[in-house]
């Protein structure tokens, strides 16, 4: 299961990423302040039209540069909550009260989210 980026342009780069990692990307994103809540809202609804405009998408990927790659050292994950980890993700299923530990991204694949970001001419998420 996964989450697709297309550029609003059409001809862009598109980003592919899980649905694990896309969660917490998002409530980074929402933990930036960068954009307004409503818009970050949609993001975590895919195939509605929602998305980020170019001008939106970079000042995330500013906001995300300054503020979460810099706590996001070597091989650890950035949790739902904001919190990080160094302990690998071991594969295991949460359900309940502890389903938030499902969801982590990592130092990888947010650069790469953030060079998307400055490359893209805003985006929809598919």
């Amino acid at each position: 299961m996964g989450i697709s980026l297309r550029t609003q342009d059409g001809v862009g780069p598109s980003f592919e990423v899980n649905f694990w990692h896309w969660r917490a990307l998002v409530e980074a994103i929402r933990r930036t302040g960068a954009i307004a809540v409503d818009r970050v809202e949609g993001l975590h609804e895919p195939f509605c039209g929602n998305g980020l405009t170019e001008q939106e998408a970079r000042l995330v990927a500013d906001a995300l540069e300054a503020q979460v790659l810099p706590v996001l050292e070597g091989q650890a994950r950035l949790l739902l909550d904001g919190s990080t980890t160094s302990d690998p993700d071991d594969g295991t299923l949460y359900k309940g009260v502890d389903s938030a530990h499902n969801y982590s991204t990592n130092r990888d694949i947010l650069l790469k989210f953030v060079r998307y970001l400055r490359a893209c001419s805003g985006f929809e998420v598919l």
